[in-house]
């Protein structure tokens, strides 16, 4: 195998003096600031920020979560026979008496899950002297939400008084105990006229759930908002108005077909359609078209869709042509121009072996930049508006960093929000007012992080056994030479199409300020380098997609950077799958393992509690495999068929409420050790999903997996 192209000068964090070692809470506490954004005028600024609940109401919560868990669960064994509560099994009347029972009318709320993200907005316009003067702490700032069942997942200014926000995605139900839709909501800046727009409802139990996502703020239009909403049929989109104050609909467009997604102009006119039939086995995609609402649907494009992707992703400035990315002909996704009259793609940029990311644009058309990544580096931009290239370089230059970002704009690009964030940096925020000439800092993702004593993501090279090209990343200890070391490989989820990046990521940077090498792998199947690595990865799970983290560990090893006698293997969700079979399919290579929200049953995972449509099963029978075609494949690469091999210490972590991957895939997999009396360490907690969402369970995760990893891989 031969050595690495990009290696770069192994390793230069050795300069730095010894790091301490954090707690664990330093890397996996809530957020300190999210997502800062700019009312139209740059007055206000709203943004994400952490409520404290004090320890009483912490108290209260968590026996009310636990006693209604306790509830379902007692439910399940008594009334059903079976070890956990499904969904579909659960009477009207049960649930009905456990609303009854957990309701918390003083505080409007039906569920407490101790959620501590709300919606804080500051004026960036107050008088005070020291806030004119850039020093933010002395503006006028005041908390607009009140949650304390739910976190905000998301929000938008819908005008300079009005915020539209999001809840739910990933919370608990008061009804039943299982992840919600999401709810819609509107408040006005100074926390009055709060408005329920949109009510979550039960995704799990609820046959059709309602999605309700916006797609354009009116610009002459200030009271409402368009949405695309799935109340006629549940998979296709229909476009209404949403008024922001009463959340009344008006259909604006009903769908014209099978539409998975519109385009709307600058003026907010919905003139643009991808169409995809749900019966195709090829995924054939339309795109329709109309010159104004007046005018009839017409088709410009067609093409199989399942490898072939076309995304608008706004219309030019005069309203006459469409920026879309597009994989069409190509084997990467490109910048280009639609022209509809002629049907012709123009191309603006391509980068050679990556996809184009997306591009910054301004609500009225005019592009700012185009992002992408070369081969496993840095963002980078191409520019094609000299004054946006100007602005953006002076600025990179002026704080002396590789990358900046706008995070949000004013209406008339006066004042920006920059982003700065890297892979040592969660993410700093900024202020610059264009008029004043003036740059002041707002606040940071993580403020107690400090950049100076993470580890660098270094990009990484390797030749696959067949002669593939694989990347990745590999970080090592600041106070490390970057030898024999151990070494824990990371597999992401997915797989396909989710890829590693270089940025800052919360459980590298704790793993290796415990010591450890960390090596995430973009095996083939993982996005961003075009769909012919993607589509190399169809059907080959336990196959070339394990070999080439199998690759990964011994190009590792033979480089010198890891120690071939402690080496670890730990993933969450198809991550989880890859770590189960490295230790059965390749258990020579691990000394340890963690399965977090992991497969372990290709097949259980095909059939459980018919979550998949007929579509979903294609799909699934496509690329990952058929149970009933592929028999032999199955036994190859399914791990439970091969539970004899594993011999590596196994920590297995889920969440009960997983419906991604269900809590039975934990339980299956105990069971079988069990039976083989093979030992195992377990956490399961009760009230999580696919992911540990709460603080003080990441905590206890994190600190289960130190202590696991220590006992496990540490060299003596």
């Amino acid at each position: 195998m031969r050595c690495a192209l990009i290696l770069l000068i192994l390793f230069t964090s050795n300069m730095l003096n010894a790091v301490e070692k954090f707690p664990v809470d330093h890397f996996f506490k809530d957020p300190s600031m999210l997502d800062p954004q700019l009312s139209p005028d740059g007055n206000y600024l709203a943004a994400l920020l952490p409520y404290n609940i004090n320890e009483e109401t912490q108290s209260v919560c968590k026996r009310r979560t636990q006693n209604f868990l306790k509830d379902l669960e007692k439910y399940a064994a008594k009334e059903l026979g079976i070890r956990r509560v499904d969904v579909s099994t659960l009477s009207p009347e049960f649930i009905k008496d456990l609303k009854r029972k957990y309701a918390q009318a003083e505080e409007g709320v039906h569920f407490c899950d101790l959620s501590r993200r709300n919606i804080a907005v500051i004026w960036l316009a107050d008088p005070d002297p020291n806030c004119q003067q850039g020093n933010y702490a002395y503006c006028e700032r005041l908390r607009v939400t009140q949650l304390r069942s739910q976190n905000v997942s998301g929000f938008y200014w819908v005008n300079n008084e009005r915020i539209v926000f999001e809840t739910g995605g990933n919370q608990l139900n008061a009804m039943t105990g299982f992840v919600d839709s999401i709810g819609i909501y509107a408040v006005n800046k100074d926390g009055t006229k709060a408005k329920q727009l949109v009510e979550p409802t039960d995704a799990m139990t609820n046959h059709k759930v309602i999605s309700t996502i916006p797609i354009h703020r009116l610009p002459e239009d200030p009271d409402h908002v368009l949405v695309m909403r799935n109340d006629r049929k549940r998979y296709y989109l229909d476009v209404y108005r949403m008024n922001v104050y009463t959340g009344k609909f008006f259909r604006v467009l009903a769908q014209p077909g099978p539409v998975t997604n519109w385009a709307v102009d600058n003026n907010g006119v919905v003139r643009m359609a991808t169409m995809q039939d749900e019966n195709s086995l090829s995924y054939e995609t339309q795109i329709m078209y109309r010159d104004n609402e007046d005018s009839e649907w017409v088709e410009v494009d067609r093409f199989e869709g399942m490898q072939n992707g076309w995304n608008s992703l706004g219309f030019t400035e005069d309203n006459e042509k469409i920026y879309v990315t597009s994989n069409l002909g190509r084997d990467t996704y490109a910048l280009s121009i639609f022209d509809p009259e002629t049907g012709e793609l123009e191309d603006l940029f391509e980068n050679e072996g990556t996809d184009v990311t997306r591009i910054g644009m301004t609500e009225d058309g005019e592009v700012i930049t185009i992002l992408y990544r070369d081969i496993d580096t840095k963002p980078k931009r191409h520019y094609v508006n000299s004054k946006w290239k100007d602005i953006l370089e002076n600025l990179t230059t002026a704080f002396g960093v590789d990358f900046i970002g706008i995070a949000s704009m004013s209406k008339d690009q006066q004042k920006m929000i920059l982003s700065i964030e890297d892979d040592r940096n969660p993410g700093d925020y900024y202020l610059y007012d264009r008029n004043k000439n003036q740059i002041a800092y707002l606040g940071s993702m993580r403020p107690w992080i400090d950049p100076k004593t993470m580890a660098e993501m270094q990009p990484i090279e390797f030749e696959a056994r067949d002669g593939e090209t694989i990347h990745g990343f590999l970080s090592v200890p600041v106070d490390s030479d970057g030898k024999n070391l151990p070494l824990i490989v990371n597999p992401h989820g997915g797989p396909f199409g989710v890829q590693d990046v270089w940025r800052y990521n919360a459980e590298t940077q704790f793993f290796v300020n415990r010591g450890y090498a960390v090596m995430q792998v973009n095996f083939r199947g993982s996005g961003g380098y075009g769909k012919r690595h993607e589509r190399i990865g169809y059907k080959r799970w336990g196959l070339e997609m394990q070999d080439d983290i199998s690759d990964a560990v011994n190009w590792a090893v033979e480089e010198g950077i890891a120690d071939s006698e402690h080496v670890c293997i730990y993933g969450a969700s198809y991550g989880g799958y890859a770590t189960m079979a490295g230790i059965t399919l390749t258990p020579e290579l691990y000394r340890c393992a963690v399965n977090y929200v992991g497969i372990w049953d290709i097949k259980m995972l095909y059939e459980q509690n018919g979550r998949w449509v007929e579509r979903m099963k294609r799909w699934f029978q496509n690329h990952v495999l058929d149970p009933k075609e592929d028999i032999e494949q199955l036994k190859k690469t399914s791990p439970n068929f091969h539970i004899d091999k594993i011999k590596a210490p196994l920590l297995i972590v889920h969440g009960r409420r997983d419906y991604n991957v269900r809590v039975e895939q934990a339980e299956t997999l105990m069971d079988a050790l069990d039976a083989k009396d093979i030992p195992y360490e377990v956490l399961i907690k009760k009230e999580e999903g696919h992911g540990f969402r709460l603080e003080e369970n990441r905590v206890e995760l994190y600190t289960l997996m130190e202590e696991f990893f220590e006992k496990n891989l540490s060299k003596p």
